[in-house]
């Protein structure tokens, strides 16, 4: 895994310069709360604890946000409006990453505009550095990518890059460093302009690819929709099949190829991580309850699934959401 190098676990300056945190995570709720500006949503759909980091600190103008996790993420919510984001991946993917049931297999760049964000699955390990701008700001850097910036309006992109990315590693590290040391000295300007001379350049190196929904997205989506409509009974993969008029083999080979998992083991996820969502911010007062609520009947069953998963007890992760709520008063 590609570590963050920063020294230090947090760091708040003076009013008016900026505020440079690192934060380890526990938890994918955490994890999700920590993306300031962001409303997201994460599915774990691998097994085990949940290890996360994240740095995040502002520039002129500029919002940065570095994190990794140890688990392979599903991710889907929404950013201001106003904003557009690039994700660089600042370590070789180990696995593609899936947008919209696209697959990318090398290490480029994924933008998208604020409002509503395209789900997408992020691979274990994954060391990602989110760069958001105001659209207007990006507008106004440079002539020669008008057409490239004006066609992030119609979805997200993709910008294939060839760049090992370490210098923009080393803009990130040594930026926190002297936010935290020696922030008298620092021009925050000159480190924003840094920072989107690579956004530039990502959209000046070659054609800008417009992320469109596949056909495999629109049957799982068709899916999950009879998944969530009948979340609280047994659902069977055949009677999914007929209410969405598929084969069971195409509806195996379109989960396979946009989520990596089988349809059975997604609606095991789906309700595990519904279960983990409720019992980490509070929202169930029994896990017998809240395990019943989402179909579980077995409670056996369900304790060893959801251990497997998230290497913890249900009722572990219920004291640990009411330690928190009791220490924030």
């Amino acid at each position: 895994m590609n570590r963050m190098n920063i020294p230090v676990e947090r760091a708040c300056l003076d009013v008016g310069i900026p505020c440079v945190v690192r934060q380890q995570t526990c938890d994918i709720q955490q994890h999700a709360e920590e993306h300031q500006g962001w409303d997201l949503q994460l599915m774990q759909l691998s097994s085990g604890c949940f290890k996360g980091q994240m740095v995040r600190f502002e520039l002129d103008g500029l919002s940065l946000i570095r994190e990794s996790s140890n688990q392979a993420l599903l991710k889907r919510g929404a950013l201001s409006c106003h904003q557009v984001s690039f994700n660089f991946p600042l370590s070789k993917p180990r696995d593609p990453l899936i947008c919209l049931g696209r697959r990318y297999d090398y290490g480029g760049v994924l933008a998208v505009m604020g409002g509503e964000l395209p789900e997408i699955r992020v691979a274990a390990d994954l060391d990602v550095l989110s760069l958001s701008v105001d659209y207007q700001k990006l507008a106004g850097l440079s002539d020669e990518t008008q057409e490239a910036i004006e066609r992030l309006q119609s979805g997200p992109c993709y910008l294939p890059s060839f760049s090992s990315y370490q210098a923009l590693t080393r803009l990130f590290d040594l930026s926190c460093q002297w936010l935290v040391l020696r922030p008298d000295l620092v021009c925050r300007s000159v480190l924003s302009d840094a920072f989107l001379g690579h956004i530039v350049d990502a959209l000046a190196q070659g054609a800008v690819e417009s992320v469109m929904p596949s056909e495999r997205k629109r049957v799982v989506d068709r899916a999950r929709e009879v998944i969530d409509a009948h979340h609280d009974e047994p659902v069977s993969i055949p009677s999914i099949c007929h209410d969405i008029g598929v084969s069971q083999r195409k509806l195996q080979y379109c989960f396979q190829e946009y989520l990596g998992v089988s349809p059975a083991t997604y609606v095991r996820l789906f309700r595990l991580n519904a279960v983990h969502r409720s019992l980490a911010c509070g929202d169930a007062w029994q896990v017998q309850d809240e395990a019943i609520r989402w179909g579980f009947f077995h409670l056996g069953h369900f304790a060893m699934a959801y251990r497997q998963l998230f290497g913890e007890r249900p009722s572990e992760t219920l004291e640990r959401s009411r330690r928190n709520s009791a220490k924030s008063g």
